[in-house]
Formats: C-alpha cells, structure tokens, sequence
C-alpha cells in the first residue's frame, strides 16, 4: 500500500499549514484573484452533452480536455460537499470527513459518509486506493498557489492517474466561489436552472439581504473574528477568507489587521489579545481549535470588552461554498449582529 505524506502532515492544524505557506499564498492570490468578479474565474467550460468532449479550465490556468464528460470524479471533501448540492456526487473523496466524536465533519456537508475515502489526514493521499478507483478527474480546492490536501511530492504522480481540477477559494467571496462551483457543476451535467436550486439560492440571497440589514441598522459594531490556541491569539484578516469577505460585502465591519506577514492572520501572542477593539467577536468552531469554553480560562481573553459584555458568536470556517450550506451560516451572523450592542468599545 503506497501512502503519499507530505512534510506538511506533521504540523497539526490547517490554520498552522497557511502560516506556513504565507509566501507562495500572497503571490498566487495576487495573480490568481486580483482581477476576479463574481462568476468569473473557474474557467471557462464546455456543457457538451456526456456522450461528446469536455473541457475545463482551471484556476491555475490548466485546461483538461477529455473525450466525454467525466463521471468517475474524485473530490476533496469540502469540495464534494459544494458539489453535492449541485446534484453531483463523487465516486471518493479525500480530506476530513468526520469528527472526533464520529459526527460527520461540517465541511463534508451531505457527502454519503459511507463514500470512499483515499485520505483524511492533511497532506495524506493513498495513491493506490485512489487508482483502485478509475478516476476520470480530480476536483480539489486551493488556497494561493497551494493544492488543498494534495501533497506536493506526490502530485506528479496522482495527476498521472487523471487531470486535476482547482478552484481557487483564497481571497475569493463566497458569491464567487459558489459562481465558480456553479460554472464546474453545470459543466459536469448539472441543471442549474432547476427548481431546488432555485430555492436555495433564492434563501441564500435573502439571508444575505438579512445580513445586510442587521449590518446597517448597527453602525459602528465592530467585529473580530479569532482563533485561539494555547500559545497565541489569531485575528482573522477578511479579504483572505471568502466567507468573511463576503460579510464584508454585507456591511459587516470586520477588523482587518494590516500587521502580520500571513495573508490569513496577525498572529498575537496572549499579552497583546487587545490590539484590535472589538464589540463583537466570532470565534473559530472548528475542533482543533480552543472552545469559547476554553478561551475563558485564559485571563486576557476574559478581560476582553467583548467577553465581558457576552457578545460572542461562532465562525464557521470552511463551509462548503454552497447556497444551501451557506444560507444558514449568514442568517445565524445576522441573528447574532441583531442581539448585539454597538457601544462596547468606543
């Protein structure tokens, strides 16, 4: 059994990988998303029937051309989540899919649990499992220039099994990068103009509306959105990730820390988790992060305004970029942006 790890694999947490990644992360997003508008980018596709050619360009730029449309995809699991709202479901799927308690992962969203899987961990990849699967594509997402869950020493070999196909999330609003999804999925044989779609995007954009409303009628709130270990404070910089960005769009005012060399974050030790005043603040839910519960036994955490006032909410980071996963993300924010007072830090 041949198990690509990368070196990547030893550090602990996505959050740390980006960290680490900072560098190709800031020069892939400027050429990668500098230009896009909502719809744009995914590439451009081909919607010819199954039986004739197919053809998609990437966000790397990269055209694959296959004889008839694929069916055999194999799909990291946050993308398999986006795609299976749009009606396409993958043959396996790589990535995270359940939690610590056995729960389904949030960002496997209604991917069969009992799909196959050719890898969990962050930069494991089974090469023969994969191959066992007769992958036609692959469909994963990137950040930057880096391939999310593809090891680096091991993609010339998984891309010589079946082409690959990228979307780009750095940096991206969610609209886009439910557009770019949309672009792929109607590519591959899906009916966008169909009238469970049409729902959702409809619920979509009026949570958005309702976002947008919460955001206006509470001028001055002030947002951070963290994620906190035991050795520093992260404050979430907006134009990087889509679900934030796209609250922004909203009229949510988000910190956006200018200090920092990760495009991602300002990395704050514990003695400086007052740098950014805040009325508000989302913390990280994800498990490999710390709990507002356990936020709360740090003593600079709990002196916070926003703490003390009780104005906490959840991030949900890494929701698929779907109408359907996403509506409910963006009305929970305005139900939180509602409750919450604009006064608790001048």
């Amino acid at each position: 059994m041949t198990t690509f790890t990368s070196g990547r694999s030893r550090v602990p947490t996505r959050r740390r990988f980006l960290g680490l990644t900072a560098g190709a992360l800031a020069l892939g997003l400027l050429a990668a998303c500098g230009d896009s508008g909502p719809g744009a980018s995914a590439g451009s596709s081909s919607t010819a029937a199954a039986s004739g050619p197919w053809t998609f360009t990437d966000d790397r730029g990269k055209t694959v051309s296959l004889p008839q449309r694929p069916t055999r995809i194999v799909m990291q699991v946050n993308a398999a989540a986006t795609l299976v709202d749009f009606g396409i479901k993958p043959t396996a799927v790589f990535g995270p899919q359940k939690l610590k308690d056995g729960k389904a992962d949030p960002q496997a969203g209604d991917v069969d649990p009992n799909v196959v899987s050719v890898g969990t961990e962050f930069g494991e990849f089974n090469l023969e499992k994969y191959t066992e699967q007769r992958p036609e594509l692959l469909v994963t997402i990137m950040y930057g220039e880096s391939l999310w869950y593809i090891p680096e020493e091991s993609q010339a070999a998984i891309e010589e099994k079946a082409p690959m196909v990228a979307i780009q999330l750095g940096g991206v609003s969610a609209a886009e990068g439910i557009a770019k999804f949309a672009k792929l999925a109607e590519s591959l044989g899906a009916d966008l103009n169909s009238a469970e779609l049409a729902k959702a995007k409809k619920d979509f954009e009026d949570a958005g509306a309702a976002l947008k409303a919460a955001a206006a009628a509470k001028p001055g709130l002030k947002v951070e959105v963290v994620q906190g270990t035991q050795d520093a404070l992260l404050v979430g910089k907006p134009s990087f990730f889509s679900d934030l960005k796209y609250f922004t769009e909203q009229g949510v005012d988000i910190v956006a820390p200018t200090a920092g060399a990760q495009p991602t974050w300002d990395e704050l030790s514990w003695e400086r988790a007052s740098t950014y005043p805040a009325d508000l603040i989302l913390t990280d839910a994800r498990q490999f992060t710390l709990s507002q519960d356990e936020l709360a036994k740090i003593p600079t955490w709990a002196q916070l305004p926003a703490v003390q006032a009780k104005q906490l909410g959840l991030w949900h980071a890494e929701t698929p970029m779907s109408y359907q996963k996403l509506a409910p993300v963006v009305r929970e924010l305005a139900g939180v942006i509602e409750k919450a007072r604009a006064d608790v830090v001048s």
